[in-house]
């Protein structure tokens, strides 16, 4: 299964009980996690969550910095992106979106492959594959 996202991507947000309803970036990570829910419905078109194992490939495409020089942006295009947020805070907030949507829960990810790049076209791209009878 293949599921794409039109959204800039976010890594997760620590928050506390009363900072969620406060802080900005809560605030943003949760609208941001709202909007993955709504175009993971509309994808999954009412199919039932996976159970069991899962593999999961996700590349995480970021957006180029606008203060760049086009030669710098152009030449940026598909390059590895090093800078923050980390990769594994954008897995954290992604895969907390689809629970009970694409999967029971999130621990049953037993194989992660993941990559984020420098894209004129932010997005999310993530391939999920049941995992059956390997060891």
């Amino acid at each position: 299964m293949k599921l794409v996202y039109d959204v800039v991507p976010m890594g997760a947000v620590r928050m506390t009980g009363r900072g969620k309803w406060v802080k900005d970036n809560a605030q943003r990570y949760l609208a941001y996690k709202e909007e993955i829910c709504w175009q993971t419905r509309q994808q999954m078109k009412n199919k039932d969550p996976i159970t069991g194992p899962i593999a999961v490939n996700v590349q995480f495409r970021m957006p180029i910095p606008k203060s760049w020089s086009k030669k710098k942006k152009s030449e940026a295009e598909g390059q590895y992106h090093t800078k923050r947020p980390d990769t594994d805070n954008l897995i954290k907030g992604l895969f907390d979106s689809l629970n009970n949507l694409v999967w029971k829960d999130d621990n049953q990810v037993c194989k992660i492959l993941a990559k984020k790049i420098y894209s004129s076209k932010p997005g999310i791209e993530i391939e999920i594959k049941q995992l059956e009878g390997e060891r």
